[in-house]
């Protein structure tokens, strides 16, 4: 997938770029997709062109939180439905070890792994899904995932926004590339922090 052909076209067409990014950060979340689509990967392309083109950042924001929940959700209600019938769909009957890894995941956390586990890597898109196959309570899941996406939509937004103002802004003002170095750096740390914990609890 040629991720800079994606930028371009989006900063050539920045009318589609806020329905990308809540579109991307659906598939992201989705269960089905989130593992073999590298949602992140785009989901920073077109946070990048939102900012290059000056696109309202609450916006962009708020279609990230909305493309979230609502893949976390769906994820969780057909795990809810189907139960462990889900695991002879595809792709899990050809990778049973993802759906194995996300109930590890989930044993050992609990409902802390619904909002732990959006910001863990491979086994994002499985959480939600396997929530739902264990019958988590839909009242307690809809809580952690709202409050768990407020969180992160700032998280995987902010920094390729915040660059692609500094970029294309002309002269590029110090406080734009401050803005960005910050908030690159400060949602790593938030990053490596979270996965640090999920590893040693």
């Amino acid at each position: 997938m040629d991720i800079t052909a994606i930028q371009h076209w989006l900063l050539a067409n920045p009318g589609w770029v806020i329905a990308s990014i809540g579109a991307v950060s659906f598939v992201e979340s989705f269960a089905l997709l989130g593992i073999i689509v590298p949602g992140i990967i785009i989901l920073g392309a077109a946070s990048f062109a939102a900012g290059a083109v000056d696109l309202s950042l609450p916006g962009c924001l708020i279609a990230a939180f909305a493309g979230a929940v609502s893949g976390d959700g769906v994820s969780y209600m057909l795990g809810r439905i189907f139960h462990a019938d889900i695991k002879r769909a595809w792709p899990f009957r050809k990778h049973p070890i993802w759906i194995a890894n996300g109930e590890a995941f989930f044993d050992r956390h609990g409902a802390w792994g619904v909002a732990l586990g959006r910001f863990v890597g491979p086994i994002r898109p499985v959480i939600p899904l396997v929530a739902g196959i264990l019958s988590m309570p839909a009242r307690r899941f809809f809580l952690i995932n709202v409050v768990s996406g407020t969180a992160w939509s700032p998280l995987y937004v902010l920094p390729g926004y915040m660059l692609g103002a500094a970029v294309e802004s002309k002269g590029a003002s110090p406080a734009l590339l401050v803005g960005a170095a910050v908030g690159i750096i400060g949602s790593s740390v938030a990053l490596f922090v979270l996965r640090q914990r999920s590893k040693r609890n």
